[in-house]
């Protein structure tokens, strides 16, 4: 990343401070309470990230797992509820904490609504310190450079690794729309952060398109999945991490 990507990340307390008048970045509080390590039992992969505290399910016997997912609008939830976005419907299956840090808008490359790309938001990865950390590709860097998409995407997840260094990296592939041709760029974003997070040893889910072909599961823009379209995300995501061994 050039010294110019560099200079746009910002502190935490701007990045908290642009969250609070975004519903695309918001962040609920994080339990202080000191948690034990993450053990390979507990977890065989990355995960992912959301502000909420689930109650434990009857069967836990760990605490619950401290999670941070980083994306775009569509974890963010945008033009809905903050509840409704997918990862704090992830964090109610019990055993995960989540802090949603997505901010629509936001890429690799692109800068969000919160004032910057995906790297601006290494400070709070590294306050938070999570056990698991989910990042999805963005639509929002369709159309840029694909050098400069998979340049700035190793760039950015080797600064979260480096943030966040016992923390298992979870990238999850570029979710579009309810259509049924599906953008080449799609498959740019995909496999830039695929790369990216082999490189620091985490892991990569592809989790297909679960909108496509579901109209009704879309707000009037057809960009943004409704309530029924983000229960629709969490589930695919949910299958997609428990099937990896992730989560139980």
């Amino acid at each position: 990343m050039d010294s110019a990507r560099r200079a746009r990340a910002i502190s935490l307390a701007a990045v908290c401070a642009a969250a609070a008048m975004l519903a695309g970045c918001a962040a609920e509080p994080v339990d202080a309470a000191p948690t034990p390590s993450l053990r390979a039992a507990q977890l065989a992969t990355p995960a992912a990230t959301a502000t909420t505290t689930a109650s434990p399910s009857p069967s836990a016997t760990h605490p619950p797992i401290r999670t941070v997912a980083l994306g775009d609008s569509l974890m963010s939830g945008f033009g809905l509820e903050r509840a409704e976005a997918w990862p704090v419907l992830l964090s109610a299956h019990g055993g995960v904490t989540v802090t949603n840090l997505a901010c629509a808008g936001m890429g690799f490359v692109v800068q969000g609504d919160c004032g910057t790309t995906y790297a601006g938001l290494v400070p709070a990865v590294a306050a938070l310190q999570p056990q698991l950390l989910i990042v999805e590709s963005s639509s929002n860097d369709f159309w840029e450079d694909a050098d400069e998409i998979r340049a700035d995407t190793a760039d950015t997840v080797t600064e979260l690794h480096d943030a966040a260094p016992d923390a298992r990296i979870v990238g999850l592939s570029t979710i579009w729309n309810d259509e049924d041709d599906v953008p080449d760029d799609t498959a740019v974003t995909s496999e830039a952060l695929r790369d990216a997070v082999d490189a620091v040893g985490g892991a990569f889910l592809d989790v297909g398109q679960p909108l496509r072909g579901h109209p009704e599961w879309m707000q009037e823009d057809d960009v943004h999945p409704t309530p029924r379209g983000q229960r629709a995300i969490e589930q695919t995501v949910m299958s997609a991490l428990q099937d990896a061994g992730i989560l139980p």
